[in-house]
């Protein structure tokens, strides 16, 4: 077991409320709001060589934008806390500023407040407050049933590459830079799903495409089997990894890189509409053995399983 999950199994323990930490968000049935908060911290989450103020203040406000995204909500406000050393001064504020202020303007939410205390190093902390529109279905992970389309947005691996392009100052690589530094949480495409049902599983693949895929399975007690020709490639991150010759390291960055910010969903029918906005990766299944994810790989045709061990762990070794 990680670190990372015998912490939250000892606070669900502590609090009594293990529903509560089992998804993206916490979903206030009540008042139909959703409450979040992420960190970042310097040289561990993000690195100010290659973070200008402002990209990393976008960053600071989509990672937690993603997880209301990731419960079918719309943003209504973040209150920011922030930790800086004596270095920083007020112009560094003011672009850190300007970029969650563009996130605002973009996804619709407000700066409601926050606190600052002095820091050895830059640590950020933004909570953001959503909700769930009227005639809208909030979003579980444990609502997939077999016989459900598995389905996602967009491309995975490309924000891990893009790491890699600016840690190394490799050229080029433009939009796996701008998946990295300018995530683009998918608010629009949450919400048309809860606009659409009454019952789906969704999470966002902040941790990876293959870890969404497996938690969603175990929350649910299900299998969920994806073909991998059916998942996108971006032509960038094809292009790269087919001059390095590793078409490996292609599979293990779209499986499990992690920061793309996508959504990973179930749903019990598609459209033409949801086509727009989601590609189908395969089908959900009674499990036989124990709930998981399976990938059918396109040249062998052998059945792979996905393992949480191989994604992003939140107590390993520095990923800035």
């Amino acid at each position: 077991m990680s670190k990372e999950l015998a912490i939250i199994n000892l606070i669900s323990q502590l609090t009594g409320q293990p529903e509560a930490l089992a998804d993206d968000a916490f979903w206030d049935a009540d008042n139909r709001l959703i409450y979040t908060t992420d960190m970042l911290v310097e040289n561990r989450h993000f690195n100010t060589h290659y973070f200008s103020p402002e990209a990393l203040g976008w960053k600071a406000a989509a990672v937690n934008i993603s997880d209301i995204a990731a419960m079918g909500g719309q943003l209504k406000y973040l209150l920011i806390s922030l930790g800086l050393p004596d270095s920083i001064g007020l112009d560094w504020i003011q672009e850190f500023y300007k970029g969650l202020l563009s996130a605002c303007q973009r996804f619709g939410g407000h700066i409601a407040g926050g606190d600052t205390v002095s820091s050895d190093q830059i640590t950020i902390n933004v909570t953001a407050v959503g909700g769930c529109p009227p005639g809208h279905t909030v979003g579980r992970r444990y609502n997939a049933q077999a016989g459900d389309y598995v389905i996602a947005t967009g491309f995975h691996g490309l924000s891990q590459l893009g790491l890699m392009a600016l840690q190394q100052n490799l050229p080029n690589l433009e939009a796996c830079k701008a998946a990295h530094l300018h995530p683009m949480p998918k608010i629009e495409s949450g919400l048309m799903l809860s606009a659409k049902y009454e019952r789906y599983a969704l999470m966002d693949s902040s941790d990876g495409l293959a870890d969404a895929l497996i938690k969603i399975a175990q929350a649910s007690g299900k299998t969920l089997r994806v073909n991998q020709d059916a998942i996108p490639v971006h032509p960038e991150l094809a292009a790269y990894w087919q001059t390095a010759n590793n078409p490996q390291a292609l599979w293990q960055g779209i499986l499990y890189g992690g920061e793309d910010f996508e959504l990973v969903a179930t749903v019990p029918e598609m459209d033409e509409a949801l086509l727009a906005h989601f590609h189908v990766l395969g089908r959900v299944e009674e499990a036989s053995q124990e709930p998981g994810a399976w990938l059918l790989e396109a040249t062998s045709g052998k059945q792979q399983a996905l393992s949480l061990s191989q994604a992003y762990q939140h107590f390993q070794a520095s990923h800035a």
